[in-house]
């Protein structure tokens, strides 16, 4: 009876072993994530110059553009929304390059 006493207590001692490994690798698998996390916001509040998308409305003013000049032969077409139109992409970089 005491060998089966002695067995009982180094499985439970063993189990509540691996419970804790596997709290401690969840806590520092969620830590990583949230130090990765946190590193990519100081990095991108750090680092000079960004870029913005604007692709979305630069294609919609530059094809309406386009097709009222091509409709209308003269120079008479003013646009309303104060944005210059070009044929190049939708990405606009503010900031120092070094």
């Amino acid at each position: 009876m005491e060998a089966t006493t002695h067995t009982e207590r180094r499985v439970r001692a063993r189990d509540a072993a691996l419970r804790l490994l596997n709290r401690l690798t969840v806590g520092a698998a969620l830590a990583a994530a949230a130090g990765v996390g946190v590193l990519g916001a100081v990095s991108a509040a750090t680092i000079p110059g960004t870029i913005t998308s604007t692709s979305t409305s630069t294609s919609a003013t530059a094809s309406t553009s386009a097709t009222s000049t091509s409709s209308t032969s003269s120079s008479s077409f003013q646009s309303t929304s104060g944005v210059s139109s070009s044929s190049g992409g939708g990405v606009t970089v503010s900031g120092s390059s070094h």
